[in-house]
């Protein structure tokens, strides 16, 4: 991963984890930092890397690991729709 997908990387995490995550990202675009379809892969990885980090921590049940994907999944998916990304 190169410094630049790293840093894109992280500031898609910081905004998974603070309120206004889309007026975030809005603004990203706005700003012309990124393209949507650079944050439609993003996103897109994030998806992935969330599903692989629940899927191998050992202390959760199958069922407690199938609901906890769903309901980020649905997370994320609404925020691609409401960034326009679908």
């Amino acid at each position: 991963m190169t410094d630049y997908e790293k840093a894109m990387f992280h500031q898609f995490e910081m905004a998974a984890h603070s309120p206004g995550t889309a007026q975030f990202l809005y603004n990203l675009f706005g700003e012309g930092a990124i393209t949507k379809q650079q944050a439609k892969e993003t996103i897109d990885f994030c998806i992935a890397k969330m599903k692989r980090d629940i899927e191998s921590n050992p202390y959760l049940s199958q069922e407690q690991k199938k609901n906890e994907i769903a309901m980020r999944e649905s997370w994320f998916k609404a925020l691609k729709v409401s960034l326009g990304l679908t």
